[in-house]
């Protein structure tokens, strides 16, 4: 059995410190390197690059009295976090079936010594974990006078659709992240609903709570972390709070003193960071939710499997299938491919409902 190979692993914290890719004109890379993060151009070689009218805005009226604004406004979309929470290992290849990981779990109870009793022997369980393989694609088309009259106007047609494929393909794959993906045939999970994951527990509600119900609930979340690992999460190690958008103000929340929730978590929890997401309003039932989760659990175990608490797998970011020239316009198509998420060590995750 052939162990797939992976070509890079970014957590959730360097993933949202890198932020996007943006190459430069002058950066020199090979399609082994752009492999490696997960984005295969290999079929754009020949692909027609730049406006029909080489990206010089044409002449459309010398009004005196009017002046433009450098630059396009583009629309903003909302905010896809999946990267920033369990990063992006990009593993497999985009026609592969299915990404799977082995379980080992050690068996045995030791008897007491007798010369003459029978030896007890140690054993371990064995699973396997398999996630199927999703793929998305989407493609656009710019038509030879499109092009013109676009770039007449100061847009790019070809640069603006092909940004728009990225961005839907990026959608889509946050959506999976998430949420995972239904089918009869693979079963491909998100964050929200990996069946590894521990009970929803809490009952109060951190919008309305003040300063002391929201430090007994963050505690009570360490403290399961703790009884989870068997005494092996520490204060100080890497952790992640993850909370719905709209929950910012909790931590304005003050004692007499006026010390605030926030000092508190930076006091007492120095690494841990806090993520917003969209996708946890409402997300057991009609309830919002927030995990506790340590970022690299795989270090205080002796596991040779990623160190991540959970990881999102992701064989291809963006990939272009083909091109073509046509007589009248220029036609590309791209794909991607995703596993979603493993949680690879559930017992470090404590996941609470913080409204009612």
């Amino acid at each position: 059995m052939t162990q797939s190979k992976i070509h890079s692993h970014m957590t959730g914290r360097i993933a949202a410190e890198r932020g996007p890719v943006n190459l430069q004109a002058d950066v020199q890379l090979s399609h082994a390197d752009l492999n490696a993060l997960g984005v295969d151009l290999q079929a754009m070689d020949a692909a027609l690059i730049g406006g029909g009218l080489g990206g010089v805005p044409g002449y459309i009226g010398r009004e005196p009295l009017e002046t433009w604004l450098p630059g396009t406004l583009r629309a903003i979309t909302q905010v896809r976090n999946i990267d920033t929470i369990a990063g992006i290992t990009t593993i497999g290849r985009w026609e592969d079936e299915a990404i799977k990981v082995r379980l080992e779990e050690p068996a045995g109870q030791p008897e007491l010594y007798g010369d003459n009793a029978n030896i007890p022997l140690a054993d371990f369980r064995t699973t396997i974990e398999s996630r199927g393989i999703v793929r998305f694609e989407l493609g656009f088309r710019v038509g030879q006078l499109e092009q013109a009259r676009l770039s007449a106007n100061g847009f790019d047609g070809y640069q603006s659709k092909r940004r728009a494929v990225q961005e839907a393909m990026d959608i889509s794959r946050n959506a999976i992240g998430f949420n995972g993906f239904h089918s009869d045939t693979s079963n491909v999970y998100g964050l929200l609903n990996d069946p590894n994951l521990p009970a929803y527990a809490g009952s109060a509600t951190w919008l309305t709570a003040d300063y002391e119900t929201l430090v007994n609930e963050v505690t009570e979340m360490v403290n399961q972390l703790e009884e989870q690992s068997g005494g092996h999460v520490r204060e100080d190690m890497a952790m992640t709070l993850v909370l719905p958008t709209g929950y910012r103000g909790i931590f304005n929340a003050a004692n007499e003193l006026g010390y605030t929730f926030r000092s508190w978590l930076r006091d007492n929890y120095p690494n841990m960071r806090i993520v917003h997401t969209p996708e946890f309003k409402a997300a057991n039932g009609d309830l919002d939710v927030a995990y506790l989760f340590v970022d690299a659990a795989g270090e205080v175990d002796d596991s040779d499997v990623e160190s991540s608490s959970l990881i999102q797998a992701v064989p291809v970011r963006y990939q272009v299938i083909g091109s073509e020239q046509e007589i009248k316009g220029y036609l590309e198509d791209a794909t991607n491919a995703t596993a979603g998420v493993f949680v690879l060590r559930p017992w470090a995750f404590a996941r609470r409902t913080i409204s009612q």
